[in-house]
């Protein structure tokens, strides 16, 4: 492989999948994003990753995008390292988000694979290359095979990390046996673990932090886990990867991303409805995130 700087040490860690508030007839709500990044810091996270799934971006305009990027960049005034999704199915898209992220001061960005229609290989790593290059910023891949037309192979993954650009890989991915022979042949590359249900594993087959959407909420555990790990006391991580995944149940019962937000309004940051077609939670779905709320997270934000 080429050489080049190692970034996982400037880039690794936990990064929050940041959610993206809205008022409640669906407009962007950019001044919710000062006391959610004040809270979300409170936790102790290393970064954000900002527009991705969790922020809904493919249910907003590339102008609201960008917006976003922009907005939340100078809430964090440089207390945080930002990795901004710029994934798109179009290549001048996302290059265009690619460059509103750089004007913002981001440290990086994403990318998903372009989806829908069966873009051959070779497609996908001259959209990559050419993302790479339209941009000064370094790229990390996001490998999200659930969600891709053509999941990226480890080889696919390997090739793209030979540019000198592409640095690293968001790894959402119940495969770990990828995740670990991708940090063996790329030492040099920073490894994200996407699943929050899965970071201890993930940590522990070589990744370099996370990134996870229930970090909104429950950060802290997740810098807990990490310290735990470092610290080579596994059944604490365990301990805490457990008490995590029992709030994880209920969201994945409920919907992940609205019952994040119905989270954070009761944590007291409120950032409105999820777009549609996302619909609000029925009121058995509310009385389970308050009961887990009240049991798993208040307990975490008392200081």
């Amino acid at each position: 492989m080429n050489s080049k700087p190692s970034p996982s040490h400037a880039l690794g860690g936990v990064f929050s999948a940041l959610i993206t508030p809205f008022h409640d007839d669906g407009r962007l709500n950019l001044d919710a994003l000062q006391p959610l990044a004040e809270f979300e810091l409170a936790q102790g996270i290393d970064g954000f990753y900002v527009g991705g799934s969790t922020g809904e971006a493919f249910l907003q305009s590339p102008g609201e995008r960008a917006q976003v990027l922009g907005a939340f960049a100078a809430a964090v005034r440089g207390r945080a390292k930002l990795i901004a999704h710029v994934g798109a199915i179009g290549t001048d898209e996302a290059a265009t988000l690619a460059g509103a992220a750089a004007d913002a001061g981001y440290d990086a960005v994403s990318a998903i694979a372009p989806f829908y229609y069966d873009f051959s290989p070779a497609e996908v790593r001259a959209h990559y290359h050419r993302l790479a290059e339209a941009t000064p910023l370094p790229l990390v891949v996001y490998n999200f095979p659930a969600k891709s037309a053509r999941p990226l192979s480890t080889g696919d993954l390997l090739a793209l990390l030979e540019h000198p650009r592409i640095i690293g890989v968001k790894h959402t991915s119940q495969n770990l046996y990828q995740l670990e022979r991708l940090k063996a042949a790329a030492p040099q590359a920073v490894v994200y673990n996407g699943f929050d249900e899965m970071f201890v594993g993930g940590l522990a087959m070589g990744a370099d932090g996370g990134i996870g959407t229930t970090y909104n909420v429950m950060g802290r555990l997740f810098v807990q886990m990490s310290e735990a790990l470092r610290a080579g006391d596994l059944a604490q991580a365990q301990a805490l990867q457990r008490r995590a995944n029992e709030v994880i149940d209920v969201l994945i019962e409920v919907g992940v991303f609205p019952g994040t937000k119905a989270m954070l309004k009761l944590l007291g940051v409120d950032c409105g409805p999820c777009r549609a077609p996302f619909m609000p939670l029925s009121p058995a779905q509310q009385e389970a995130v308050e009961r887990i709320t009240a049991s798993h997270l208040r307990a975490l934000h008392v200081r």
